[in-house]
């Protein structure tokens, strides 16, 4: 096991990816994280909740905001306030005998409008502490690649999702033999494109395309080879498309 002061994250920083989901807040997309399989992998680092690790409440609150309008001029009408709930917690765990704290915020909206008018989420408490733990989870490291925008790149997500797939396979020797077959596939089939193309500039998008993919799922020799292919087709010398 590492010694050095990543040890910890170097042991969680990667997500499994059947445990995440696109979201929209705010009007913002992101990767949303269980917090049950975040609690797993922390039981798993730790040991039980309440024994290796936990969290304290150390403060919750329902905060005012603005002012939520409805209808125009005359007709104008206060329909209340948007309310937010917050929780801070101390979340705690033991490593190599000596414990270790980190404080941080969940909040989630409580009272706020909808296009149906206003609503109350009675589930925001919970929110609040779920969303207090994985952001004190993520301080160790926990999800690491979430919240360094590395699922923001789909390759990297791919990639990921690959090896998990061979990891969690009940044949993992008919697993890796279907993704090489689908990688001779993908290579055989982008050459066939890149051959039919009418273009350089067109030729030159597919390649840039491909080769990104395969370096974003580690593939040099891959990506070589198709970068080979655009060199051959620019010198008029279109090659077979083995790999």
């Amino acid at each position: 096991m590492s010694t050095t002061n990543m040890r910890i994250w170097e042991q969680v920083q990667t997500t499994d990816t059947r445990y995440t989901k696109n979201a929209e807040v705010g009007g913002q997309k992101i990767t949303s994280l269980n917090g049950t399989a975040m609690v797993m992998k922390a039981t798993e680092m730790f040991g039980p909740v309440g024994i290796g690790w936990g969290w304290k409440v150390l403060e919750e609150r329902f905060d005012d905001g603005h002012e939520v309008f409805a209808g125009e001029g005359d007709k104008r009408i206060c329909l209340g306030r948007e309310i937010g709930h917050t929780v801070k917690i101390q979340l705690w765990f033991m490593q190599d005998g000596q414990r270790g704290e980190v404080e941080q915020y969940g909040c989630t909206r409580y009272q706020y409008k909808t296009k149906y008018g206003m609503t109350t989420d009675g589930e925001a408490p919970k929110k609040s502490l779920t969303d207090a733990i994985k952001k004190a989870l993520s301080m160790l490291g926990f999800s690491a690649d979430v919240f360094l925008g590395m699922f923001d790149d789909v390759n990297y997500v791919q990639q990921l999702q690959a090896e998990q797939a061979i990891e969690q396979a009940e044949d993992r020797q008919a697993e890796i033999e279907r993704q090489q077959e689908e990688r001779l596939n993908f290579i055989k089939d982008t050459i066939a494109t890149m051959q039919k193309a009418v273009t350089q500039h067109e030729r030159k998008k597919i390649h840039d395309h491909a080769v990104r993919k395969l370096i974003g799922r580690k593939d040099e020799k891959g990506a070589a080879r198709i970068a080979l292919e655009l060199k051959n087709l620019e010198a008029g010398k279109p090659q077979e498309a083995a790999a």
